[in-house]
């Protein structure tokens, strides 16, 4: 199964990344950790300071994940890829040619996510001294996240509360999409699909 964890930074996607990977059904998934983080150590500029080649090399990094991995679970997703990109787009720092580039990603991936949990911001952002801790930024990130909800009337399971409490919601959300599948299954093999 694939799951992607999507929000704003410093919504609690590590935090329930890391909560989850103690659990049971999700222990022998492969975890994909943020991309973001990853293209820093490459010396790319992140956050509002990201360029065309930051973006396209997010974007890539997110067609390894679901191509790779039958099961993982990642705390960034393409969402979030094309999120950013637009902040970027709209503040003319990623070109046309990059905006289309990463929306044609996201059209095709998203679908491709079994499971796609979303976090909205519930507290105040933790400087770790890599994110971005510009509310304007942060205010503007979460309305690009809500026209893409809209636009392109995305489902996703938004969790909330305590780390606790987020996981307990994952859990339960993981476990009757297991029982949809097993049905879907059952129910191909008796009408011979």
């Amino acid at each position: 199964m694939r799951i992607g964890i999507a929000g704003a930074q410093s919504v609690g996607k590590t935090t329930l990344l890391n909560a989850l990977r103690s659990e049971k059904m999700f222990r022998d998934m492969k975890v994909c950790n943020e991309v973001t983080r990853r293209v820093m150590s490459y010396g790319l500029p992140i956050n509002e300071q990201g360029n065309d080649i930051t973006q396209k090399l997010i974007m890539q990094e997110h067609i390894v994940n679901v191509f790779m991995h039958k099961d993982f679970i990642t705390d960034r997703t393409a969402l979030d890829g094309i999120v950013y990109t637009k902040y970027l787009h709209e503040t003319g720092k990623v070109t046309d040619e990059t905006m289309t580039f990463a929306t044609d990603v996201f059209v095709k991936l998203y679908p491709m996510y079994d499971i796609m949990f979303y976090i909205e911001p519930e507290f105040e952002i933790q400087n770790d001294g890599i994110r971005s801790v510009d509310m304007n930024f942060r205010n503007r990130i979460v309305k690009i996240f809500d026209e893409y909800f809209d636009t392109y009337n995305l489902s996703a399971t938004i969790l909330s509360g305590s780390v606790r409490e987020r996981v307990e919601q994952a859990i339960q959300t993981y476990k009757e999409k297991e029982r949809l599948i097993t049905w879907k299954e059952e129910l191909d093999c008796d009408y011979g699909q």
